[in-house]
């Protein structure tokens, strides 16, 4: 009879892969500059916490491939807190 292994440990962990849309998402949000309004504001700010959650998450993992994503994560989420500062306040 045949049997289904789950992978518990696969390259394309759904939890982390899904959020590498927020991505863009963040980008366009700085890109507003000041014609932000205060609702995307505090989605703006909501994506940068999100990703500093997943990325420290993501690097503390023991499985590689997810850390690639914590590191990708924890890094657009300086670079989303630089651009907050440098562009929108």
């Amino acid at each position: 009879m045949v049997q289904l292994e789950r992978k518990r440990n696969t390259y394309f962990n759904w939890k982390y892969a899904i959020m590498i849309i927020l991505i863009p998402i963040g980008f366009y949000l700085a890109s507003l500059k000041e014609e932000i309004s205060p609702v995307q504001h505090i989605c703006f700010i909501a994506i940068i916490i999100w990703l500093a959650i997943a990325g420290v998450f993501g690097m503390t993992h023991r499985y590689q491939p997810l850390k690639v994503y914590g590191y990708l994560y924890i890094t657009s989420s300086l670079l989303f807190s630089y651009l907050g500062l440098a562009l929108i306040w």
